[in-house]
């Protein structure tokens, strides 16, 4: 899904931005996490980042990303949690943190990007291929657990896993290459 959204294509803005939100939610808490250093801060501080967004909504431009628009609410939202804390794990000033806030929104806006080159070099796989690594990283199967149910040798099943890596590699480089090329800043 692209990082900007028309709402007038939408017809319903709660919808609009469910859909941004869902899209943008991993990139978000990942900043988050990135200043707190809690996850369950960071869970807490997601929710309320969410109900915040959703109040200023009508105020978003959709012609800009929305990634960009929600690290800057969470900037606000990880710095005044922070100014909360009586004891920081890790003590920083104001300028580290300032620092460490851009270099993580710089990562999340390139977030976007490199997800739909990633969907884009799945569409490239086998359907075993796709089914191989689904089955192993998302469903955290073991290779000797994948192969039993398969009927298949476990060294089969590392040689599918072993070209899936190959190709999405290969496919990853050469669509960022692509990307740089054309004037990018990938």
């Amino acid at each position: 899904m692209s990082d900007t959204l028309q709402r007038s294509n939408e017809g319903e803005p709660q919808l609009a931005f469910t859909r941004l939100l869902i899209a943008n939610e991993r990139a978000l808490y990942g900043f988050l996490l990135s200043l707190v250093h809690d996850r369950s801060a960071a869970d807490d501080l997601l929710q309320e980042l969410a109900g915040r967004l959703w109040r200023k909504f009508d105020e978003y431009d959709s012609s800009r990303p929305f990634i960009a628009w929600g690290i800057g609410f969470a900037r606000l939202l990880a710095f005044e949690w922070r100014r909360k804390q009586q004891k920081l794990p890790i003590p920083m000033d104001d300028e580290i943190l300032n620092s460490l806030a851009d270099a993580s929104a710089e990562h999340a806006e390139q977030y976007d990007e490199r997800r739909s080159y990633l969907l884009k070099c799945m569409k490239g796989l086998t359907e075993r291929q796709r089914q191989a690594l689904h089955a192993h990283y998302f469903d955290e199967q073991p290779v000797k657990k994948i192969a039993r149910l398969w009927q298949r040798t476990e060294m089969a099943v590392y040689k599918i896993l072993k070209r899936a890596h190959k190709a999405m590699f290969d496919c990853m480089r050469e669509s960022m290459a692509n990307t740089l090329g054309k004037g990018g800043d990938s």
